[in-house]
């Protein structure tokens, strides 16, 4: 494979300390994951490839607290350049949190809430008054907001392009994808319909925890990058690698790393910059 001649960003990694905050997940039934997740393990598992910048993205919703630790760690390890904070955007008091979390030297550069997996929560949460109101306020400050969803979750986007038209929304990991069942058409047409928003980018992350853990292969994903490269194009495409989770498909940052830019090469020649470094740069504002 032909040498990188940039500085990689990451626009999707996760670290935790078990010790410090209480986790939904993992849990010890996870056992792979049940352990600390430091910087310098990313920095470690980042190490032969040219990922130099990269985005932490929340695991905790409802927690200023792990933003600011999180900025707090980045100012002793450069390679954390953003923080998607886990906050309540259905708090009144939403705007004075921001406020908090975004002030001095935090890092805090998005908002996340993460998804219950149950079909009618998550459907009645993302489509809720409460949620659009809190959105707004991030539409109005200029703040980007990820969207975790699922298939099942594509539609509710609907409306928040509608009432939320200026909110920079970024969709994680091509919104799961059923790929182990090799289930496209339907996701097909309701990412079609998502990317006609122009201020909707979407990770190029999370594939190989979607397919068989165990009996993944590279060639099962190109359909679906393909897919999010024609509708969104390379230039609201963004590289995610979503670490440590990754290794639960026994896939190593290396390895996602990898998979992504072969694709990339393939099916979009020319653009590795743009979707490895300059689209996470512009979206989330991030200074390198």
């Amino acid at each position: 494979m032909a040498e990188i001649d940039f500085d990689c960003v990451d626009a999707h990694f996760h670290i935790w300390d078990l010790q410090k905050f209480s986790y939904q997940w993992p849990t010890p039934d996870v056992p792979a994951l049940f352990r600390n997740f430091t910087p310098e393990d990313l920095k470690e598992a980042a190490k032969d490839i040219p990922i130099k910048h990269a985005v932490f993205v929340q695991v905790l919703n409802n927690s200023p607290e792990e933003a600011i630790w999180v900025s707090q760690l980045a100012e002793q390890h450069d390679v954390i350049k953003g923080v998607v904070a886990g906050i309540d955007v259905t708090d009144p008091n939403v705007k004075s949190t921001l406020e908090k979390v975004m002030n001095g030297k935090n890092k805090v550069v998005g908002i996340r809430h993460i998804l219950d997996n149950l079909e009618d929560e998550d459907t009645k949460w993302l489509s809720s008054d409460d949620v659009i109101s809190g959105l707004r306020v991030l539409e109005n400050l200029g703040i980007p907001f990820d969207l975790l969803l699922r298939p099942h979750l594509t539609k509710c986007v609907l409306r928040l392009s509608k009432e939320l038209p200026r909110l920079k929304m970024v969709v994680d990991h091509l919104a799961k994808p059923y790929i182990k069942a090799g289930l496209i058409d339907e996701w097909k047409k309701d990412m079609t319909v998502i990317a006609e928003n122009p201020n909707i980018y979407c990770k190029l992350s999370g594939l190989v925890t979607e397919a068989d853990l165990t009996n993944w292969k590279e060639e099962q994903f190109e359909l679906y990058v393909k897919h999010i490269l024609d509708c969104f194009g390379p230039g609201r495409c963004m590289f995610g690698s979503d670490w440590p989770v990754c290794t639960l498909a026994n896939a190593s940052y290396k390895d996602v790393f990898n998979i992504m830019l072969r694709l990339v090469r393939k099916l979009s020649p020319g653009n590795e910059r743009a979707i490895f470094r300059e689209n996470a740069m512009k979206f989330y504002g991030l200074k390198l």
